[in-house]
């Protein structure tokens, strides 16, 4: 993204979630909107660990009540069953391991899986990671079904360009693999293209919901939440979480995970969820 970019898509910074709501529902106009939102540090906070990452009780009724109303896909990094577990939801669709693994309701027929031919690849390069960082304090080598991720955020900041290093030198050996960055994270996925953005066009155009009469509003607080971002554009309401960057295509921008979930609750009940919510 160039500068011109970046000053083109400059969001309201760290507005509270009222004081968005007139803009926001503004642009969605009269069309119906669908959600698309990230997990980790949007819908929960971000934990040292992955596995320590909790998601707030409020925020799991918020869920509830939103999909009882619209459609919500969460579109997450995590692998589908890790996901699906911290939600706890059947009423929501999943889009796992950075919208590769895509799975609705039950009853919804909706089923997407990209990237298996490089299940072989990634369970080598795990392992190989494994052996090559696990003497390293801190370093957590996340497998999943089709995608990997290495997590230095316990890691000693000394030793950040060394993980990187490693991750970098092990990725390059293996073509059929993409390697990205995130917030202290390096991702590995197949290198087809496909990301967090085509993941929701694909889950739009599956459920025939059109730009004419639905608004897709996509949260999320990476650097893989831009392609959500940017797939839908101006035909939808985009909303960054968080300070963690400062050039995002992101039209909004929310502080925390709590004001992420108030504006959220504006959709749902809203003068019951945005009460309960400022007592959290």
């Amino acid at each position: 993204m160039s500068t011109d970019d970046c000053q083109a898509h400059t969001p309201r910074d760290h507005a509270p979630a009222e004081a968005l709501l007139g803009p926001l529902k503004a642009r969605i106009g009269g069309r119906t909107p669908v959600f698309f939102l990230d997990f980790d540090g949007t819908l929960a906070p971000i934990a040292p660990r992955p596995e320590s990452a909790r998601l707030p009780e409020t925020t799991r009724g918020l869920l509830r009540s939103l999909s009882a109303r619209y459609v919500v896909c969460v579109v997450s990094g995590r692998g589908l069953e890790d996901v699906q577990e911290k939600i706890g939801l059947h009423s929501l669709f999943y889009a796992a391991d950075h919208g590769r693994c895509i799975v609705g309701p039950p009853g919804s027929e909706v089923r997407l899986e990209v990237g298996s031919e490089a299940r072989s690849a990634l369970r080598t390069v795990g392992r190989r990671l494994e052996s090559a960082l696990g003497t390293i304090q801190g370093v957590v080598v996340e497998q999943k079904d089709l995608s990997l991720s290495v997590h230095y955020r316990l890691v000693s900041p000394a030793l950040h360009e060394h993980v990187a290093a490693v991750v970098g030198e092990l990725a390059a050996l293996v073509p059929q693999l993409a390697l990205k960055s995130g917030k202290l994270v390096h991702e590995l996925r197949p290198d087809d293209h496909w990301d967090k953005g085509q993941a929701v066009l694909w889950l739009l155009e599956r459920l025939g919901l059109t730009s004419a009469e639905h608004c897709p509003v996509c949260m999320g607080d990476d650097l893989t939440d831009e392609d959500m971002f940017r797939a839908v554009g101006e035909q939808g309401v985009t909303v960054f979480v968080g300070d963690s960057i400062t050039c995002t295509e992101a039209l909004f921008r929310v502080h925390d995970v709590r004001e992420a979930a108030r504006l959220l609750a504006a959709f749902a009940t809203p003068s019951d969820l945005l009460g309960d919510l400022s007592q959290d």
